[in-house]
């Protein structure tokens, strides 16, 4: 283990608003080997780290590491919703070709499909950069006294994972609408936008719903 497990051990420490004395006292070892910790003169065995974890109630991973399971699992969403963000706007600037050789209508039913996009887009980079601010002020009812932050981004990260995956699947539905009639276009687009708004409320409260029930 390193410095940074020290600061780990510090920050741990500060968090739950304990000395290195009280510390000390509450895993049954003494202040002095808890000072050794913190200034990286030595390190807990494996036995000792499992009981600063259920006395903490902290994985071993943010202990050592610094990074919660949480943490690790909104990282593991970044590369699929970058994935997801990238076919919607391919799978957008193909309507717009489309459009653009008369193959389909451009009002309304290829606009829709850029709105859907263009609002993943919106949401994607403002949940990206109020969770690379630690800013959650626009959130409503968020209170940064009583909300756990890490359960916070994993809420935005699933969210805005699963709202680029139902992007891309109205997409894909637009095309297969793109082969029926002309004439009932414009209601199925009117239909599908709806559907989409309808589907995002419920991925916000389902979402919320099931991590806060954890």
């Amino acid at each position: 283990m390193n410095k940074k497990f020290a600061d780990n051990m510090i920050a741990l420490r500060k968090k739950a608003g304990l000395s290195q004395e009280q510390f000390a006292e509450r895993i049954g070892v003494s202040r002095q080997t808890v000072s050794n910790w913190e200034r990286g003169m030595a390190n807990p065995d494996v036995e000792m780290l499992e009981i600063i974890s259920k006395t903490f109630e902290v994985d071993l991973s943010t202990i050592i590491s610094g990074e919660s399971v949480e943490q690790e699992k909104v990282k593991k969403t970044i590369l699929y919703r970058i994935v997801l963000l990238i076919a919607a706007i391919v799978l957008m600037a193909v309507h717009f070709v489309l459009a653009f050789f008369e193959k389909i209508e451009l009002f309304p039913v290829v606009l829709i499909p850029g709105v859907l996009v263009a609002l993943s887009v919106l949401i994607h980079f403002i949940f990206v950069h109020v969770t690379a601010q630690n800013d959650f002020s626009i959130i409503a009812g968020f209170d940064k006294k009583e909300d756990n932050i890490e359960i916070v981004k994993k809420q935005l990260a699933t969210i805005d994972l699963l709202n680029l995956a139902v992007v891309v699947f109205f997409n894909v539905l637009f095309f297969a609408m793109y082969a029926g009639p002309r004439e009932g276009q414009i209601v199925s687009s009117i239909f599908f936008f709806g559907a989409y708004f309808l589907t995002f409320i419920i991925i916000v409260v389902g979402v919320n719903l099931k991590i806060k029930s954890r």
